[in-house]
């Protein structure tokens, strides 16, 4: 017969809680302090941010600019015109930027014999109504195929082309193969410049010559096509070249366009014009 033992048994004792029990439950702990700290921050509102309209021609590059204006609170809508339309936000009309009180900038390109005011009024426009900044000069260059007796010419010795050496018969206009300029300055082309682009294309082939701004070669430019830079002078010796500046309606003055134009200028926006 079996002996019991005259002391008492041991009650069992509780388990430790694992590693992987104590991971979970400090898990548990700071899913939850990260909750209530989530429901006790203020929600950030959604910012709308303010859209200027920019409209360019061909040749411009406004990417310094718009990185410089662009942040949370604004934005740049960028309009891809050709050269030809570079009225239209200025227009008076249903249509025009005035009519519709959109905040829209836009590039101005003028030949340096003439004034913006002078430009203005060849396209209809008042000048008195436009506010205009000039930025910097363009350079004329004249394009030739690689077969034209032109693409010959040695600028390190002749220099740039003077204006006599062109025939006029020979011009290939950009404005002549341009699209219809649109009605509606937010109706922009679905290929910019085709002018620029049908002209370069034709004198590739060795026929005729295009005059362009250097900027607009650069754009425009290809391997059967040479670029050369021309007198720089009024006509009839050569080119005067052309000012750019940046154009809007007086009546649409805001800060918004202001801060661009300063941004292009160099100014951050918001920072002292100094």
């Amino acid at each position: 017969m079996a002996r019991r033992s005259g002391k008492p048994a041991r009650s069992a004792r509780p388990a430790r809680p694992g590693r992987s029990t104590q991971a979970s439950q400090a898990q548990r702990q700071l899913q939850q302090r990260t909750a209530s700290r989530k429901i006790a921050s203020p929600a950030v509102p959604d910012i709308v941010p303010e859209t200027l309209f920019l409209t360019t021609i061909p040749g411009a590059t406004p990417s310094k600019w718009v990185d410089r204006f662009t942040s949370r609170e604004r934005r740049i809508q960028q309009l891809h015109h050709d050269d030809g339309a570079q009225f239209l936000l200025l227009a008076p009309g249903d249509g025009g930027a005035g009519q519709r009180g959109l905040p829209m900038v836009g590039y101005l390109r003028w030949p340096l014999d003439s004034t913006p005011q002078e430009h203005l009024r060849a396209g209809g426009i008042d000048p008195d109504t436009v506010h205009v900044v000039q930025f910097y000069e363009e350079s004329p260059v004249v394009c030739v195929g690689k077969d034209h007796l032109l693409a010959a010419w040695d600028v390190e010795t002749d220099g740039p082309v003077p204006a006599s050496e062109l025939d006029p018969e020979e011009l290939m206009d950009p404005a002549r193969f341009a699209p219809p300029i649109p009605e509606d300055p937010l109706d922009a082309p679905e290929t910019p410049g085709s002018g620029e682009r049908m002209a370069v294309e034709i004198v590739a082939t060795g026929v005729g010559h295009t005059v362009l701004p250097a900027s607009v070669a650069r754009q425009f430019g290809r391997k059967d096509v040479v670029v050369l830079p021309m007198v720089q002078a009024e006509a009839p010796q050569g080119h005067p070249g052309w000012q750019v500046g940046l154009a809007w309606l007086r009546e649409l003055d805001s800060q918004l366009i202001q801060d661009f134009v300063g941004a292009a200028k160099g100014r951050r926006p918001g920072s002292s014009r100094g």
